[in-house]
């Protein structure tokens, strides 16, 4: 997996920081999926996932 080279590689943390962020959905975004799969509400995604 690319995170373990990366750690195994020295990288900085800055670096993995960025890898995690750009590799992985937002929630709001993985909750969407999940609202067209039919496994949640959008409701409730935007409940959980309101901005202040």
């Amino acid at each position: 997996d690319a995170m373990r080279t990366m750690i195994h590689d020295g990288v900085s943390e800055q670096e993995l920081d960025r890898h995690a962020r750009l590799s992985t959905p937002s929630i709001r975004d993985d909750g969407r999926v999940k609202v067209l799969r039919g496994e949640t509400a959008i409701e409730e995604v935007l409940r959980v996932t309101r901005e202040d």
